[in-house]
């Protein structure tokens, strides 16, 4: 009986510290967070540029690109200029013919003086009849009438003056003048060739002469800062100064280029629309670095990088500014040397990702 009863107790306190053990394995089991995986990533070390001047290619310009259109519908008569000559302002480029323009312009001459003798005429009439009528030498009915007979020509003559004016302007209108001073950079019509109202003849480039640069980023650019140009010659580079006057403030979103002016002191030896190098010199100190284009994604049309915390854990997002490009690189402000960043598919990645870093590009 004792023994049984000693047996039973024992199975009892087996069966109660199963339990409890099971009891604390589950409660642990449960209890405790499923630590997030971390991304396999790849990260690249980021490197000083090899330079501090960002070069680029321009084009040789002026300050306005004018297209000068025909006044009136007709035949182009001749075309007194060709490209690359300079012309000054109200230089005559083209005539039209103007045949019935002369002869309504002859015409209106004609009528104007006739009015005009006229008008002088009664005009002195009227002043000889003058007190006529107190001493009965004439009436006063027929001094009245000169009168309104000098109303009605002096009517007449302005009529024929305003006339002459609009035919003289139509005349003029035949003929096409320069607007300014300027380089002619294009015939676009033929002699002979008919006309519209408003068609292109002539384009010409007016103004102080300029470089049109493409940028891939107007914010490493200020406006007069300076430059360097540079024309390839045949015997021998030649190297102007410039300055930056104004900057596009939109840019291509699928090039990401946008476009600067920079003013030159005097024109330069070759045509226009002639290639050149240009070599911004900022006043400003800046850390340029090298990033593969890879690693940048955008936001909102602003390039970005993921930069890798010093634990190599974390990510945070970087907003650079792109300079130039470099083969398959891009250089960039925002970052400093040696920092990593992640080199590829940083698309998918979010800011509250944990990452491993599984390799590391080689970027010399």
């Amino acid at each position: 009986m004792w023994y049984q009863i000693k047996k039973t107790k024992v199975l009892y306190k087996t069966f109660l510290i199963t339990t409890l053990i099971s009891m604390s394995a589950c409660k642990e089991k449960y209890s405790k967070p499923v630590a997030p995986q971390p991304k396999p990533v790849e990260a690249v070390q980021v490197v000083p540029a090899d330079n501090n001047l960002s070069q680029y290619v321009g084009f040789y310009t002026a300050q306005h690109i004018i297209s000068v259109s025909t006044l009136r519908e007709g035949k182009i008569k001749s075309i007194s200029v060709s490209e690359g000559e300079f012309v000054h302002k109200n230089d005559i480029l083209a005539i039209m013919h103007n045949t019935d323009s002369k002869l309504l312009l002859a015409q209106a001459q004609s009528e104007f003086e006739a009015a005009h003798a006229n008008t002088l005429q009664l005009s002195d009439l009227v002043k000889r009849s003058n007190g006529l009528d107190t001493i009965g030498a004439l009436s006063t009915s027929t001094i009245k009438d000169r009168q309104s007979a000098l109303s009605m020509a002096r009517a007449k003559e302005k009529i024929a003056k305003e006339a002459e004016k609009l035919a003289e302007s139509q005349e003029q209108q035949s003929m096409v003048r320069a607007p300014e001073d300027g380089i002619i950079i294009k015939v676009s019509a033929q002699p002979g060739a008919l006309a519209g109202v408003g068609s292109e003849i002539i384009v010409m480039a007016a103004g102080n002469p300029e470089i049109d640069v493409e940028l891939y980023d107007s914010k490493s650019v200020n406006i007069g800062e300076q430059a360097k140009i540079t024309i390839i010659g045949d015997t021998h580079p030649i190297v102007v100064k410039g300055e930056v006057v104004r900057i596009s403030p939109y840019f291509d979103p699928d090039t990401k280029v946008r476009h600067a002016r920079l003013a030159l002191k005097n024109p330069l030896p070759i045509p226009l629309n002639t290639s050149v190098f240009v070599t911004l010199l900022s006043e400003q100190v800046k850390n340029f670095v090298r990033v593969p284009l890879t690693a940048i994604f955008y936001t909102k049309n602003t390039p970005l990088v993921w930069v890798v915390s010093k634990n190599k854990q974390h990510i945070e997002e970087q907003n650079i500014t792109i300079v130039s490009l470099k083969g398959q690189d891009a250089i960039v402000t925002g970052l400093l040397p040696e920092q990593l960043v992640v080199s590829s598919g940083p698309d998918l990645l979010q800011h509250e990702d944990l990452v491993k870093i599984v390799q590391m590009d080689e970027h010399s």
